[in-house]
């Protein structure tokens, strides 16, 4: 039950976070209004597995969910910018050559989702 609450919490949360943060993609700028739809709910949909699979691996260790987040949000995104999955906008703050939104997003929304499962 906790990895299907905590997949729901986390696909809300980092859907709002994407919605947000998606002006800073030049992807999503220049993408169709489907296109644009599709995009940020398929990044909810793997962010939310995403944050499921690292509280496991973490074991519930909050720490460790972090140091596991932000190694895995780093390597995805140099990765898929090497793959030119996606292209930020001159907007988009970088940070160890990734951007900054996107390397902390998974730590954040993670957090935030164990939050409001503990306290609502």
């Amino acid at each position: 039950m906790v990895s299907i609450t905590l997949f729901l919490t986390a696909l809300l949360i980092n859907l709002f976070y994407e919605l947000s943060h998606s002006f800073l993609y030049k992807t999503c700028l220049e993408s169709s209004l489907r296109k644009y739809v599709y995009l940020m709910v398929k990044a909810a949909i793997f962010d939310g597995f995403a944050i499921v699979l690292m509280y496991y691996v973490a074991r519930g260790n909050v720490i460790l969910f972090i140091i596991f987040s932000l190694t895995f949000a780093y390597v995805w995104e140099w990765y898929s910018l090497k793959k030119k999955k996606w292209e930020y906008s001159s907007k988009m703050p970088i940070i160890w050559g990734v951007g900054a939104t996107p390397l902390f997003q998974l730590a954040l929304t993670g957090l935030a989702s164990l939050y409001f499962m503990a306290y609502f």
